[in-house]
């Protein structure tokens, strides 16, 4: 990936503070681990401290979300760690991806539910004991959001992102059925269908990352975690508002339904709900 030197979305601040830092290198992982079982995810975390400890403060945040503010925001059935070229996956050097439906991702003929969240464990790459991605957050952060990966520079975003894919998903399913959501997936990610959703929402998409230019899926997943992102106190991770309210996702109700709205927020909002129609 060809870092962009002139791209003015460099901030090197992608959060972790002295003590989030201690705590990751000190957190007690089947702790962790218990936590997700409390709330139904199953985990394997392969001694991965960051990924479990940044996975500990996802979990938080939505829980949080929905407690404060009464969201229904889904979380996953389960989180695993594995080194991607394990996996049948064409995604080898990607960092995360969410099952969207029953799959033998290993070699043999274990099924993965869906809403089952991976992260790459990028084992060919440690030296010594030491994972040069994972372990190296902040700078891994910074260099996504550099050259406009990531729509935001924040540490948990790719943590995020992943989670935003569950909530999304669920949020068809319930709307549309599963069988409609599954349909779908095959047309949307086929070359034709990136090519017209390219040319009719490159311009808006890539204001918040190129990523989100993908497809409707990556689009909903960047700007949403953007916007849990931004609504966060940096250094409790809580959430200072509701940030769903002013987000272009909920139902539009009778005080502003005759109201103008930019094309994008129209988009988005069908995306959330699978309306993928081009």
């Amino acid at each position: 990936m060809k870092i962009q030197t002139s791209n003015s979305k460099i901030n090197f601040n992608a959060g972790l503070t002295s003590k989030m830092k201690s705590e990751i290198a000190h957190c007690d992982i089947p702790k962790i681990s218990n936590v997700f079982t409390k709330a139904g995810i199953v985990t394997d975390f392969k001694k991965n401290k960051t990924i479990a400890w940044c996975s500990l403060k996802t979990l938080e945040i939505i829980q949080e979300l929905n407690k404060k503010f009464r969201l229904k925001l889904a979380l996953p059935k389960g989180i695993i760690v594995e080194d991607f070229n394990n996996l049948k996956t064409s995604t080898k050097n990607s960092l995360g991806f969410c099952n969207s439906e029953p799959s033998e991702l290993y070699f043999g003929n274990t099924i993965v539910p869906e809403n089952v969240i991976f992260f790459n464990s990028f084992e060919k790459y440690e030296k010594d004991g030491i994972n040069p991605l994972w372990d190296n957050l902040d700078s891994m952060s910074d260099f996504y959001y550099r050259d406009n990966v990531s729509a935001t520079d924040f540490f948990l975003e790719t943590f995020l992102h992943e989670f935003v894919h569950v909530m999304h998903q669920n949020n068809i399913v319930k709307k549309r059925g599963n069988e409609r959501f599954l349909r779908a997936i095959p047309r949307i990610i086929s070359e034709q269908y990136w090519i017209n959703f390219k040319k009719k929402y490159h311009a808006g998409l890539s204001q918040i990352c190129n990523y989100a230019t993908t497809n409707p899926m990556e689009a909903v997943a960047c700007d949403f975690s953007k916007r849990i992102i931004d609504s966060l106190d940096r250094n409790t991770l809580k959430p200072k508002y509701n940030f769903f309210k002013e987000s272009p996702y909920p139902k539009r109700n009778l005080f502003n339904i005759f109201k103008d709205e930019p094309e994008l927020n129209t988009a988005l909002r069908n995306f959330w709900n699978g309306k993928f129609d081009i």
